[in-house]
């Protein structure tokens, strides 16, 4: 860690992550409690149409702004992202309507899509070395899980002492800082030729054919496909699985997020440590066929204590494929279209998820809890070996 934080670059837009986090986890609790205050009953509609916007806006708009995106731009691009996100996060402070809030979700979260793989794209620059660059990857995804596991404590603490619309002005501040950090952090030149003059079109979909001619990316698609799938049973249906299956509280169900978030967090401190000892794509295939396993012996869970062990471990698996991907992407791309690969990683991924969320929604309605979990034992199984076939030959030598 050490000499990652010895790294200047890394070590402010680390800083600058971790600011933005703090500030975004407190303005989703505090768009729950905006939401209630407004639609009341409804708060749940609410949410649930800003999370279906939030995700056709990382699906459709990353592409078109990695697509705008050239080398020299990028730094330029990270702070008016930023700058935006401060506006328009800032404007919830005023909403007095619902459909004001499903605009300034759908810019605010358009900003984010942009954001996040120009981020990533700048930190693969700066961390030549492939170790590096995947203990980079752990320590941000540590971050981030704790960021998920923190803030709603942390939120409960603040709320005793100020009204929760301050968050969204605590939220602001920190992207104006987020943005200060960028303008502050030098960039490493990279000498390649820009995008030459061609339409936005064919630009912005431009990391999706890349993506999608790539054996070794059509893999990737794979272990999305495996996260989503998974995930989506976790994030969709737990509320039917604690407080139905099970007759427990809310409280059960916060409890069990939380095991997933540390046991996601344990996997991205595993995967640090042992980076320079192990084959990334192994640890990819491990975690997914972990998955497999989870989710197989997760239609026979019986108790609590038992859900517990399996989210537990569906988060391990899950950051145990997640964290090398990055990697995987920097590997197959070269530099200049590397800001693209990562925006049509950003986007098919979250494609996954916009189908994952309302098909296993439906699938635990239709056919139950054992046999949701079957169903998506045989996807996560099969996507698995399809990675797998697409990286090895019968003879365990890499495809070329």
């Amino acid at each position: 860690m050490i000499e990652l934080l010895n790294i200047p670059a890394f070590r402010t837009l680390f800083v600058a992550q971790i600011i933005a986090l703090i500030g975004t986890g407190l303005t989703t609790i505090a768009l729950a409690l905006l939401a209630y205050e407004i639609a009341g009953s409804d708060a749940g509609i609410v949410l649930g149409t800003a999370l279906s916007i939030k995700m056709i806006a990382y699906v459709f708009i990353s592409p078109v702004i990695t697509g705008l995106t050239v080398n020299r731009t990028k730094k330029q691009y990270l702070i008016l992202l930023s700058i935006g996100r401060a506006f328009f996060v800032i404007s919830l402070f005023y909403v007095s309507a619902i459909w004001q809030i499903y605009i300034i979700i759908f810019f605010l979260q358009a900003f984010s899509a942009g954001f996040t793989p120009i981020y990533q794209s700048v930190i693969s620059d700066i961390l030549k070395d492939d170790i590096l660059f995947i203990k980079g990857a752990s320590l941000s995804r540590i971050a981030y899980d704790l960021e998920n596991i923190l803030s709603p404590s942390i939120a409960i603490l603040i709320l005793a002492f100020i009204d929760y619309t301050s968050f969204f002005v605590v939220n602001a501040i920190c992207f104006l800082i987020s943005a200060l950090l960028i303008l502050v952090t030098y960039f490493p030149e990279v000498r390649t030729q820009e995008k030459e003059a061609i339409s936005l079109w064919k630009r912005s979909i431009n990391g999706i054919v890349l993506f999608i001619n790539n054996r070794n990316l059509i893999a990737v698609l794979c272990f999305n496909i495996i996260i989503a799938t998974s995930g989506a049973m976790i994030f969709v249906n737990g509320v039917t699985i604690i407080q139905g299956f099970l007759n427990l509280s809310e409280s059960e169900l916060a409890i069990a997020m939380l095991l997933y978030g540390i046991g996601a967090v344990f996997s991205a401190i595993f995967v640090f440590f042992l980076s320079d000892k192990v084959d990334y794509k192994a640890i990819m295939l491990i975690g997914a066929f972990l998955t497999f396993i989870i989710s197989f012996g997760s239609a026979f869970i019986q108790s609590y204590s038992e859900l517990l062990l399996s989210w537990a471990c569906f988060g391990f698996a899950a950051t145990f494929i997640l964290v090398p991907i990055g990697q995987l992407l920097r590997e197959e791309t070269n530099e200049k279209d590397r800001t693209a690969i990562f925006g049509a990683q950003f986007s098919l991924s979250h494609a996954c998820w916009l189908i994952a969320y309302p098909l296993l929604g439906y699938l635990l309605v239709l056919v139950g809890l054992k046999f949701s979990f079957f169903i998506i034992a045989g996807i996560v199984l099969s996507s698995t070996l399809t990675a797998w076939f697409l990286w090895y030959s019968p003879r365990g030598k890499l495809f070329t």
